[in-house]
């Protein structure tokens, strides 16, 4: 096994696991994954060219008529054998995402956490019923659908929870019959890729069903545009940034391919005057500063009812004080490095511009070396970008509402609809207020923060859709449903 876990660079010159080898690139190029922390080379990574992202692809197609005709009690087998293989070098994969993304050590942990749940889950669903027996207004007519896997997915994931959503992206297409081609962030090709790469051959999978391809940021392209042009991919699944997610789902309409995707939010945590304040600055802190505020369903906004406002401020300040930004190689770290230099000086612009504009820093609001302090704010205004975009960084806008509608108005004031949460003392009132927010995944005291692998996980407007992840939207994104009518008497036709 690769030593992942090495304290020195990693050198993984022949880093592309293509058809079960791990192979050579285009001439021998490579390209850096940088410890966010230090700046300092994690690895020296494998840059993949057109024809090693065709062979890539080739190899899926090839072994995916094999894989779908293996008994599912196979397939399931694998995914427990790479569960229990994973369980073994959790410390391996929680080191590396420290060293990779900066995570710190509880996030790290969290997101191992979720890997064991998800293969099991998988191997749950290669037994799952995808057929039913339909009713005919014709006599002697008899009626079933049944599915069966779409083909070759071209996956595309994101660095901040790379190894999470990398396996989410692929375990469930793979358990229904699929092959895949997965396409890591260039942020995080070892977490997001190889790692699991390694995992799935030593695991048993066999070559071709599972094949990885990593670029630097300036070849990405590449791989989109092979995913979207070739007619040996069938659906392409992408989680990350909105613009990119607007790219793919604009180049694949005309050739009517489909496209899954998760992409950004703007979430609100809404806290009602009858919640308990303290949990609910517990509940807003977690949302907001998890991984540097670097998640997609990181809480940007709180609105917090007027008569309770100050006090929720006051404490929510207070709190956020006792946190400094730490390397998170420490297993206390909370606050670490931002993932690099572009997202540090956008979080920066973005509090800077709010700040000439109005807005009020109770805390934070300053950049130290890589990291960037968590940072409060009040009396934003909704022409600010703070309001308006997708923040990425440990900054929160806290706003005071003065009745229910106007709370549910500014939670819903964004294109975008993935996570929400509401705190309330009467969790009735809560899920009455949830059903008007306009979010794929509303959560009622507690966290907007939140994912269980077989849920189904998904947003509205621009942060997302063609689909939802888990084993039951998998069934629908990944496999084609077929109606086979028989006739089992003849019946009578009008001429």
């Amino acid at each position: 096994m690769l030593d992942w876990n090495a304290t020195r660079a990693l050198n993984i010159s022949a880093g592309l696991f293509i058809d079960g080898q791990w192979t050579p690139g285009e001439a021998g190029a490579s390209f850096s994954s940088l410890d966010p922390t230090t700046g300092e080379v994690f690895a020296r990574v494998t840059e993949a060219g057109a024809s090693e992202v065709d062979g890539a692809i080739e190899a899926a197609a090839r072994a995916q008529p094999g894989w779908a005709a293996l008994p599912p009690a196979a397939r399931a087998a694998m995914f427990y054998a790479a569960a229990e293989l994973f369980i073994g070098r959790q410390d391996q994969f929680a080191q590396a995402l420290i060293r990779e993304t900066g995570s710190g050590y509880g996030k790290a942990m969290f997101e191992c956490s979720q890997i064991p749940i998800a293969l099991r889950e998988a191997a749950g669903l290669a037994t799952r019923d995808i057929g039913e027996i339909l009713p005919s207004q014709v006599p002697g007519k008899y009626n079933r659908t049944y599915r069966t896997p779409v083909g070759v997915i071209g996956v595309i994931t994101p660095w901040n929870f790379p190894l999470y959503l990398s396996i989410r992206g692929i375990v469930y297409a793979l358990a229904l019959g699929n092959t895949a081609v997965l396409k890591p962030s260039e942020d995080s090709p070892v977490t997001g890729g190889l790692m699991i790469a390694e995992l799935f051959a030593d695991a048993g999978f066999p070559a071709g069903v599972l094949n990885v391809v990593t670029t630097s940021r300036d070849r990405a392209p590449i791989v989109g545009d092979a995913f979207v042009k070739d007619p040996r991919v069938k659906v392409v699944s992408f989680t990350g940034s909105t613009k990119v997610g607007q790219m793919l789902a604009t180049a694949c309409a005309p050739i009517f391919k489909p496209v899954v995707l998760e992409l950004g939010g703007k979430n609100p945590t809404i806290v009602m005057e009858d919640a308990d304040l303290d949990r609910a600055v517990d509940i807003a802190f977690f949302g907001k500063f998890l991984h540097q505020g670097q998640i997609c369903m990181s809480c940007d906004k709180v609105l917090v009812a007027r008569s309770v406002y100050d006090l929720f401020l006051e404490k929510l300040v207070a709190k956020t004080r006792n946190f400094v930004p730490t390397n998170p190689a420490e297993q206390t770290c909370v606050i670490g490095p931002l993932i690099n230099g572009r997202a540090l000086q956008r979080v920066e612009a973005m509090v800077n511009e709010a700040v000439a504009a109005g807005a009020k820093v109770h805390c934070g609001g300053n950049s130290r070396g890589p990291y960037y302090e968590p940072t409060v704010l009040s009396a934003v205004t909704r022409d600010m970008a703070v309001w308006i975009d997708e923040i990425f960084g440990p900054v929160v806008t806290v706003t005071p509402f003065d009745t229910i509608g106007e709370a549910v108005a500014m939670a819903n004031d964004t294109p975008y609809g993935l996570s929400a949460s509401i705190v309330t003392g009467n969790p009735m009132l809560g899920e009455m207020l949830a059903e008007r927010i306009h979010a794929g995944m509303v959560h009622v005291n507690d966290s907007t923060v939140h994912d269980e692998p077989h849920a189904p996980f998904g947003g509205l407007g621009a942060s997302g859709g063609g689909g939802k992840w888990g084993p039951k939207g998998a069934i629908e994104a990944y496999t084609v449903q077929r109606w086979i009518a028989t006739q089992r008497e003849p019946r009578t036709l009008p001429f």
